[in-house]
């Protein structure tokens, strides 16, 4: 076991130092002219738009956390706005230097229900919050792949639609029908008293998801926020890219967004090292764009993220000592 941990996660180092290498190679940094147009890029960026890229962030990140408070109340769980938003920087802290985004989901998960004393009902906001964002991200991906047919019509897009679509269906029929589940149990059940154990708490985990049927509205709020969400990070790129050229207009962002989050979001990577130099390299060349442009925006972006969990660390820092106290 510990050695396929191993060979997993030195592939995905390896993933991710070919994808950025790749996208390194595409922006043209290897060669020097090429490197030379990339530093005058950055370094003639647009203070007014980096100070509104900045602000969006904030607001995007507000945005998200609000969805995930929404579902919280849903679980009747005593909460506060601010708390959970603390909670959802945190995660962003973990994400940096854990291999994908669940572990930052873990933990924000894991920090609630200390707080609330319910981890199945935290856990299963989370997971809720997570699953119908990335349904709606597949469904605008899918929008934005047809109404640009002939741009998106690659290899990289079209699995990146394939995978989700595949991993969603499997994940809605487990949760929805009872019957795959209790093959699994019956098959592992009363093995080791800890595989039971987690039998028992997988248990409370789908129970609690699934009574989110009986708050409808909470799963329809869900829904919009998502729509809402990826229209301000449409808004998010599109001021990010704004800092380095002026020509990139709202349209194309509104486009790209989708197909650039969906790639972000698969598990491939290392931290997101690569991939998300990836993607928005790749789309933006895909769209007509300067691929150092592209480049530029991922740098930023991350640059943001790296802040954000910074933030989160400093969160962290406060509710560890508080705890301790």
């Amino acid at each position: 076991m510990i050695a396929k941990k191993t060979i997993f996660k030195l592939t995905q180092i390896v993933v991710s130092l070919g994808l950025l290498a790749w996208v390194l190679s595409l922006a043209g940094v290897f060669d020097e002219q090429g490197r030379a147009d990339f530093i005058a890029l950055l370094s003639n960026a647009n203070g007014l738009f980096l100070a509104l890229s900045i602000g969006i962030g904030v607001v995007v990140n507000m945005s998200s956390a609000l969805k995930w408070y929404m579902l919280v109340l849903a679980k009747n769980l005593q909460v506060g706005y601010w708390r959970v938003f603390s909670y959802y920087l945190i995660g962003q802290f973990y994400n940096i230097f854990l291999p994908t985004s669940v572990g930052g989901d873990v933990v924000r998960s894991y920090q609630l229900g200390e707080y609330t004393k319910d981890h199945a009902a935290s856990l299963a906001s989370v997971f809720v919050e997570r699953y119908t964002g990335i349904l709606t991200l597949l469904v605008f991906a899918a929008f934005a792949a047809g109404l640009q047919l002939t741009v998106f019509n690659v290899d990289f897009v079209l699995l990146s639609l394939v995978f989700f679509a595949l991993v969603l269906g499997v994940i809605a029929w487990s949760v929805l029908d009872p019957r795959p589940y209790a093959l699994v149990k019956r098959l592992i059940q009363s093995r080791t008293a800890k595989l039971d154990g987690i039998l028992s708490k997988l248990d409370r985990l789908i129970n609690s998801v699934n009574d989110y049927r009986n708050t409808p509205s909470a799963l329809v709020y869900a829904f919009v926020n998502s729509g809402v969400f990826y229209f301000l990070a449409a808004l998010n790129i599109y001021l990010s890219s704004k800092v380095f050229s002026l020509d990139i207009n709202l349209m194309d962002a509104l486009v790209a967004t989708p197909i650039i989050m969906l790639i972000m979001n698969i598990p491939f990577s290392f931290g997101n090292i690569g991939l998300m130099e990836f993607a928005y390299t790749s789309v933006f060349a895909l769209l007509g764009y300067d691929p150092a442009l592209g480049l530029s925006v991922a740098l930023l972006m991350r640059g943001k993220s790296l802040l954000d969990g910074a933030l989160g660390g400093v969160l962290q820092a406060f509710f560890v000592t508080r705890s301790a106290n």
